[in-house]
């Protein structure tokens, strides 16, 4: 491509002070950390290919050679500009919606927006939940969808709504682009090779788990056996739900209420949840 070339940034460093780029199995840098000092001088997207003559073919090799830079990493990358801005822009996620990721390491975060255009590509996204997780299992060639995802991508909310079921996903997504034309999902993604292996076997899980905590064995074994003996239990001769002066009827309505609450997260502050 025209845009992409090849360029030396140099970078002042101190013995054993950390770069605070992070590259993934392919050397592209997919994150900086603010107040390194990689910034400013190294960009999202950026393919690192050698540090102070030293080729570099994988992570273990870029880290090796950093480790004896000092005082100065001459680093080989090449860059594309337009990628490079369109990359930044996908990982500055809004502070509203950031402080509800809770980061996780060997994953990358970033800001996907989909738009919704009259007689374009169909949509072309399939999703599941698993274990608390709306995750992308199914992305269609030449859709939406691959465009700005990919399988495993792990959908953090939606518009700013953080989501932990396919349906309600799926019914905010529906219902975003009818109204607004587009939608947009904070995603965490798999870099490492354990996310990308966590992630492959959620995909391949054959049930799809409901978005809440699963009941361990033995809470299984008592209900079991609590349900077996229900059958041979005698009716109280007294109801618990009548106090002998009149009698009182109980109404199960099918709605469900949410309610705002105070959660702990790091940092000893309170944030609100649903």
């Amino acid at each position: 491509m025209a845009s992409e070339k090849m360029i030396e940034v140099r970078v002042d460093m101190e013995e054993g002070e950390p770069l605070g780029a992070t590259p993934n199995d392919k050397l592209v840098i997919t994150k900086i950390q603010p107040g390194t000092i990689a910034e400013g001088k190294l960009r999202i997207g950026d393919q690192v290919k050698e540090v102070n003559g030293v080729k570099c073919k994988d992570c273990n090799d870029f880290f090796r050679a950093l480790r004896f830079a000092a005082p100065c990493a001459k680093i080989i990358v090449n860059r594309d500009d337009k990628k490079a801005e369109e990359l930044e822009a996908r990982v500055h996620i809004p502070a509203d919606r950031a402080k509800i990721i809770q980061r996780r390491e060997g994953y990358v975060y970033e800001l996907a927006t989909l738009v919704w255009v009259q007689n374009g590509p169909k949509l072309g996204l399939g999703i599941k939940h698993f274990q608390n997780r709306v995750l992308v299992s199914r992305v269609d060639p030449g859709t939406l969808a691959e465009k700005c995802l990919i399988l495993g991508d792990h959908l953090c909310d939606v518009d700013g709504v953080p989501v932990t079921d396919k349906d309600v996903a799926r019914d905010l997504l529906v219902k975003n682009l009818q109204e607004k034309g587009k939608v947009t999902f904070v995603v965490e993604r798999p870099e490492s090779i354990d996310a990308k292996q966590w992630a492959k076997q959620a995909l391949a899980a054959n049930v799809m788990q409901p978005p809440s905590v699963q009941m361990n064995d033995d809470v299984k074994n008592i209900a079991a056996q609590y349900r077996q003996a229900l059958p041979g239990l005698k009716t109280p001769s007294k109801s618990a739900m009548s106090t002998g002066r009149s009698a009182r009827q109980v109404q199960i309505v099918e709605q469900t209420q949410t309610h705002e609450i105070g959660h702990d997260h790091e940092g000893k502050a309170l944030r609100k949840v649903k």
